[in-house]
């Protein structure tokens, strides 16, 4: 049998072909991707990444997950007024850094408390959905990657607000040239999931789909303008 130097996470593919040349793994648990290994081409499948060597994508890795190969996090984001209210709720300090992208992946570190948090993204297609694998590292291993990290740091205070069984995560910035205004985001269990919004805070906008509203964006202003 053929050993492939390259892996790549794709869209499934409504045919698998032949497979000469190539070789696709369907996982019991996973309706929306399958693994394509090659030489390096991709023969006409929808890569989402490359992920040749990526731990989170190892064949003993996808058994502790049960077969799923994506872990999606599915989310809505508004740009609000923040509320007076805000001390009874939990609430935790995060600094974070971004890396280079590499292989379809955003990969950034997070200082999250006293625990320290890499994570890597890589898009859906979807404004409200991208892939999210995370684990967390040690104090030293962070040290090292913050060695790796492009544009700012992004420092802020996120309240935790739980409504219905929904948790609203309202984000509070550091070096922000507005005051008075936040990122509020909830995770959805699907795309076209209800969300009823905590009713003592006002919403300006929606902002989901729009990419000016991202962490990513802000780390690249000197200082963060949350009002365009």
């Amino acid at each position: 049998m053929e050993k492939y130097t390259r892996k790549f996470l794709i869209k499934m593919p409504d045919k698998l072909g032949d497979g000469k040349g190539y070789k696709i793994s369907v996982y019991r648990n996973e309706k929306n991707a399958a693994v394509l290994e090659s030489n390096g081409e991709t023969y006409g499948f929808e890569v989402i990444a490359e992920i040749t060597g990526n731990a989170f994508y190892s064949d003993e890795m996808i058994e502790k997950r049960g077969g799923k190969l994506l872990f999606l996090e599915i989310e809505r984001r508004w740009l609000v007024k923040i509320p007076d209210s805000l001390d009874k709720y939990e609430s935790h300090y995060i600094e974070q850094a971004y890396l280079e992208p590499a292989n379809g992946f955003q990969g950034r570190i997070r200082c999250w408390d006293d625990k320290f948090i890499y994570t890597e993204k890589a898009r859906t297609g979807s404004s409200m959905s991208r892939i999210e694998n995370e684990r967390e590292i040690t104090a030293e291993e962070y040290a090292e990657l913050q060695k790796k990290t492009i544009l700012n740091v992004i420092k802020k205070r996120r309240y935790i607000i739980p409504v219905g069984t929904l948790k609203f995560e309202l984000d509070v910035f550091e070096n922000a040239v507005e005051s008075g205004f936040g990122i509020m985001e909830a995770e959805l269990p699907e795309e076209t999931a209800e969300v009823q919004m905590p009713d003592f805070v006002e919403i300006v906008s929606e902002v989901t789909e729009d990419s000016y509203y991202t962490n990513r964006n802000f780390a690249s202003m000197d200082k963060i303008r949350l009002v365009k």
